[in-house]
């Protein structure tokens, strides 16, 4: 890098998440599609349409049958089996047809689905298409999970019969039922019980769920299948049980009380924390429609993420925290908007969502660089560069004086990007190339308010492999933010950025 003589070199945190300050004074930093790993910023996995169900509608949920080898989707009001080879077969249709669905398994080969209206179950081992409503009054049922042979339900009644939660049994292959001994309230407040989870690593342990608290039952058989641990209890409710998501150590939810505004909370046995800042607390606080969410856990590449997205057009966000480096980082899709997956599940080798915006699936993987919405060969038009950003803290100096920015030099890894057509000899006369991989550099002077013009800075063509990008001349200011933006259908792979500035 070319000094100045008598400046300094400043580095710039380009490896770095979404702080989401309170202020843009206290931090504008943000990151979009992008997350560290090993102290280097990369590109966080792309995403592919492989299967068409319906043309139009809304993705509500997909759940992968461990002892059936087959995943259920519901699209719409329509329930589908999917095979290992991607084969639709419709199994039946529910009450409603908007809303996210939960789902989960028995040992009996019945497969419960919630819709927040009714429960409906189907039973594989028949060999035919079946789905058959249940019958839950006075249960609305809210929730669905199974533990330890029960069906156990959270429920959406917002009266007097909306105060207990229920445990189910299987009654014949098509129906299951429940009893007064499985019939069990909140106790530490006057709530309603809206959903219940296995706790991870406990294996007799759940935690329910109300509105401005949680409890812990343990099932200990006999007449009164589940009892309260009387010794523990969370202050915080769920705002939505769609934002309620479990991993092998941790549950995770968008978390309030009848004291305090929203939080993200993460219960791992041991207790609970929080573990959204002060400025992510204020975006919760701020949302308009927190039903309309969905969360889930997923792993890649030895990173565990609580992906949360508000996909109202009112709210738009959707935030991912990884749990390796314990940061937030910003997702989105190829317009900028939430990112479209409800629910992830990993089946038969690969990592699959259904979306929210159309009745299609997706697979989903790190080794995709691009958002994918074409199937089977690759439309050009519908294979979108994802929009990959950051915006990196703010320089000033100690005493807050005017300094001059002579030069920036970002080190990136380049000559790597297989879609580079490379430029063309002047001598043939052709036109320039569709695809030339860039990045493009704008500044603020205002701590990320307003934004200069973009530079751009094309990158190598395959084989040369010369890490440095560098931009001159910067003008004068007293503070100074960057704005990177990574235009490639490749890997991103960026580590540092060093300013020179003279004052």
């Amino acid at each position: 890098m070319r000094q100045t003589p008598g400046s300094s070199q400043v580095p710039v945190s380009v490896v770095g998440s979404s702080i989401f300050g309170r202020f843009p004074k206290i931090s504008s930093e943000r990151t979009y599609n992008l997350y560290i790993s090993d102290e280097w910023l990369i590109n966080t996995s792309g995403y592919a349409r492989i299967l068409e169900i319906v043309p139009e509608g809304e993705g509500r949920g997909i759940f992968n049958s461990i002892r059936g080898g087959f995943m259920i989707v519901v699209v719409n009001s329509t329930v589908y089996s999917i095979s290992n080879v991607l084969a639709v077969t419709t199994i039946g249709t529910i009450a409603t047809a908007h809303g996210e669905v939960f789902i989960d398994e028995n040992l009996a080969s019945q497969i419960c689905i919630v819709d927040g209206v009714n429960a409906y179950i189907y039973n594989y081992s028949l060999g035919f298409p079946n789905l058959t409503v249940q019958v839950t009054t006075p249960l609305v049922p809210n929730y669905v999970v199974y533990h330890n042979t029960f069906f156990l339900f959270g429920n959406a009644a917002a009266t007097g019969t909306g105060s207990s939660w229920y445990a189910y049994v299987t009654a014949s292959p098509t129906t299951i039922s429940t009893s007064a001994s499985n019939t069990f309230a909140l106790q530490t407040k006057p709530d309603y019980p809206i959903a219940v989870v296995r706790l991870p690593g406990q294996a007799s342990n759940v935690l329910v769920f109300g509105t401005s608290v949680c409890e812990v039952f343990t099932n200990v058989g006999g007449l009164q299948n589940y009892r309260r641990n009387n010794t523990i209890n969370i202050d915080y409710g769920c705002v939505s049980i769609r934002t309620i998501s479990t991993s092998d150590k941790y549950v995770a939810w968008l978390a309030a009380n009848e004291n305090n505004a929203p939080i993200i909370l993460v219960y791992t046995g041991q207790g609970y924390q929080p573990i959204s800042t002060d400025g992510i607390d204020y975006v919760l606080s701020n949302i308009n429609f927190p039903a309309q969410s969905t969360a889930m856990f997923v792993r890649k590449d030895g990173h565990l993420f609580y992906q949360l997205t508000f996909y109202n057009a009112a709210d738009n966000l959707t935030l991912q925290y990884d749990f390796t480096t314990e940061k937030f980082f910003d997702l989105t899709d190829h317009f900028e908007n939430y990112h479209p997956a409800r629910n992830y599940v990993y089946f038969n080798g690969n990592t699959y969502f259904v979306s929210l915006n159309n009745g299609c699936l997706y697979q989903d993987s790190t080794n995709f660089t691009t958002y994918n919405e074409s199937i089977g060969s690759v439309d050009p038009t519908l294979n979108y560069i994802i929009p990959r950003t950051r915006v990196t803290n703010t320089i000033r100096l100690p005493d807050t004086s005017r300094f001059i920015a002579n030069s920036t030099v970002l080190m990136i890894d380049q000559g790597n990007d297989p879609g580079f057509i490379g430029l063309p000899d002047p001598l043939d006369n052709l036109p320039l190339p569709e695809y030339v991989p860039r990045v493009d550099l704008s500044i603020s002077q205002d701590e990320g308010i307003t934004w200069s013009n973009t530079v751009g800075r094309e990158m190598n063509p395959i084989g040369y492999r010369s890490n440095q990008m560098t931009w001159e001349r910067m003008g004068e200011s007293n503070s100074l933010t960057f704005k990177f933006r990574f235009w490639s259908t490749s890997s991103v792979v960026v580590n540092s950025c060093i300013v020179d500035i003279y004052s």
